[in-house]
């Protein structure tokens, strides 16, 4: 697990077709395998296995030829604009033949309704997006089952680790002034690249699932360290075993990846990590007994503004001025949205085609037109235009099903304490995501996916005991 999240991250968050392939083949191939895999605790079972299911079926019905008249029903703007040309005049060089290619059919044929084509503008772009839906899937559902065997403490912690790896590259990449990831890769990016994930907003996607993680690892860590002896020799003693050095691990890996996230210059990274940080504080203010329960809250709210303080106060507020004004302008994400409504307007039922947003836009894009839009930077809106209620309706669904699994963990109290804090930790990773998703796309980047799914399986996956006893 460790290691193909190592290759999601520092292979330029699997950006790219050499990075992702490996990604898609070794993800599928081990979690298929610790998912077929007879257990000594049991096989088990989860309501999401078939909700993803719906889902991705949902997704396979955009690629199946449907009668002409069929397709004017459910997307009657389908045919006011012609997807393929519009491409091949965009990007000549990299036009598909499966995009470019027009059935040849008779005058007769199509009056008499038997022209077939799909819902997805660009059926090769969707079936790649299904490529990845269902690796994610076999993904999730294979960590699910290995954490019935494996602790999650143990990934956890390799976890900590591979985030200050992570974070180190990143601010390391910014202090040199690069143009190159690592020194050696020209990315697709016309300014400085925030490695190793290109984007910075990418990189603090992935760096806030971490920490929040690392945060759950911390909290668990100080939980069990609660009731200090008395005597000074017995204390320093305590204060000196494996799970002290744990927590000034993880607490030094929570400093140095929100200082990665504020050095980058990532806005929407700087406000999730300050939710990040006070939602974690205000679960260990009452999760935490005793006298000193103040003691890590305290530490978990101060990490942004420490972090804020060693990159510089200046920096930091003159960075995100900027990029508020730029990014929230009438040339930004304000009006890349509005296009993106009309989209959604034209094709409510079951959208353009899961992964052809990129070229939808060419018919759709109106303001800043230097730039050609690629993403909506705002995933709920890019899966409505993409999906419409045909795809929207089943991921809702998958979404509540997860909701009320990740519920049912909780008020089963089958954790031990650190195991709680984990599970604490993986949602509040996700719901830092879900909040960025709504300005930026960095769940679109493989590398940052794979993690999302590990939190997922973190977040609703049952202990091998409890597993045992339910089935007593």
């Amino acid at each position: 697990t460790t290691i193909l999240l190592a290759w999601g991250a520092l292979a330029f968050g699997a950006e790219y077709a050499l990075a992702y392939a490996p990604l898609l083949v070794f993800g599928a191939t081990v979690r298929g395998l610790a998912l077929v895999a007879r257990a000594a605790v049991g096989r088990g079972s989860t309501p999401l296995a078939p909700a993803l299911a719906v889902v991705f079926c949902a997704g396979a019905l955009q690629v199946a030829p449907l009668p002409e008249p069929v397709l004017r029903a459910l997307g009657p703007a389908r045919t006011a604009h012609d997807f393929p040309a519009l491409y091949a005049t965009a990007l000549p060089a990299a036009v598909d033949p499966e995009i470019v290619a027009r059935p040849a059919v008779a005058d007769s044929e199509a009056a008499a309704g038997r022209r077939y084509r799909t819902i997805s503008i660009a059926p090769s772009r969707t079936l790649l997006g299904l490529a990845f839906l269902a690796e994610l899937s076999i993904f999730f559902l294979g960590s699910l089952r290995a954490l019935s065997v494996v602790r999650p403490s143990a990934i956890a912690r390799s976890l900590v680790v591979l985030g200050v790896v992570v974070a180190v590259a990143g601010i390391a990449q910014e202090a040199s002034g690069s143009l190159r990831v690592y020194g050696v890769w020209y990315p697709r990016k016309a300014w400085q690249p925030a490695a190793p994930f290109v984007n910075e907003n990418h990189l603090a996607g992935w760096l806030l699932m971490a920490l929040s993680l690392s945060a759950g690892y911390l909290c668990g860590g100080a939980a069990r360290l609660r009731g200090l002896p008395a005597d000074w020799r017995r204390r320093v003693v305590r204060l000196a075993s494996r799970d002290a050095g744990e927590i000034v691990l993880a607490g030094f890996a929570i400093l140095v990846m929100a200082l990665a996230i504020l050095v980058t210059g990532s806005v929407s990274g700087l406000l999730c990590l300050g939710a990040v940080s006070w939602i974690s504080a205000a679960l260990a203010f009452r999760r935490q007994p005793g006298p000193r329960r103040w003691a890590v809250p305290a530490v978990l709210a101060a990490v942004p503004v420490v972090a804020a303080v060693w990159a510089g106060l200046d920096r930091v507020g003159a960075e995100t001025a900027g990029t508020l004004a730029t990014a929230f302008g009438p040339d930004g994400r304000i009006g890349l949205w509005q296009d993106t409504l009309r989209m959604v307007r034209d094709f409510p039922l079951a959208g353009v085609g899961f992964n052809t947003y990129g070229i939808a836009m060419l018919a759709y894009q109106t303001q800043n037109p230097d730039v050609r839009a690629v993403e909506a930077h705002n995933d709920y809106l890019q899966l409505a235009a993409e999906g419409g209620l045909l795809l929207g309706l089943p991921v809702a669904a998958a979404i509540v099903v997860f909701a009320c699994e990740v519920r049912r963990r909780f008020r089963e109290n089958a954790d031990d304490t650190r195991t709680w804090w984990l599970r604490a930790g993986a949602v509040t990773g996700i719901g830092a995501l879900a909040l960025q998703s709504l300005v930026d796309f960095s769940l679109q980047m493989p590398g940052n996916a794979a993690l999302f799914a590990l939190l997922m399986a973190i977040a609703v996956h049952r202990p091998a005991g409890a597993r045992r006893r339910s089935a007593a």
